[in-house]
């Protein structure tokens, strides 16, 4: 979910979806070992499918982060246990009834993002944000909206969300 978060830069969400089953062929169903070992300028050539996707620059940063995301697996057990750790593991409630009142970042997306450019990651606060709304550690759902109340009763929260390969990527 980091990577198609920081897809988001050139894609929409729209368009990631319609191109999921050629995301998951290109990054071996998501499994941070075998992404971790393509040859990204193999990857990123012209020609192959992978060059359809995005730009050469964000497939090798893709790779880069994912052998990133390897390394604190290492370290942690998980990437989930390390990303989960920076919300106490209880996703954070917002209570915005507009959408115009939904930030991009916050100071603990700055916070992520300077600890994962320390680890050699390159993400910055912006694509933080995204996988935060995204992986289910921050609930934005406006207070008007049908799956607010749903979402903050735990029916979404961390160890209830069905588990994938994606959940460590």
């Amino acid at each position: 979910l980091l990577s198609l978060s920081g897809a988001l830069a050139e894609l929409t969400w729209l368009v990631i979806l319609h191109k999921w089953c050629m995301f998951r062929e290109v990054f071996s169903d998501f499994d941070p070992i075998a992404v971790s070992k393509l040859n990204d300028k193999k990857i990123a050539s012209s020609g192959s499918p992978s060059s359809f996707l995005l730009s050469e620059l964000k497939l090798q940063g893709i790779i880069e982060n994912v052998r990133q995301v390897c390394k604190v697996i290492d370290e942690f057990g998980s990437f989930k246990k390390y990303i989960w750790s920076f919300v106490i593991h209880k996703p954070i409630v917002s209570q915005f009834r507009y959408p115009r009142r939904v930030p991009i970042k916050t100071p603990k997306t700055e916070f992520i993002s300077k600890d994962l450019l320390r680890r050699d990651f390159s993400v910055g606060p912006t694509v933080i944000y995204s996988f935060m709304q995204v992986a289910g550690l921050t609930n934005d759902h406006l207070t008007t909206c049908f799956r607010f109340q749903g979402c903050i009763s735990g029916n979404l929260g961390e160890g209830k969300v069905k588990k994938t390969k994606l959940e460590d990527v």
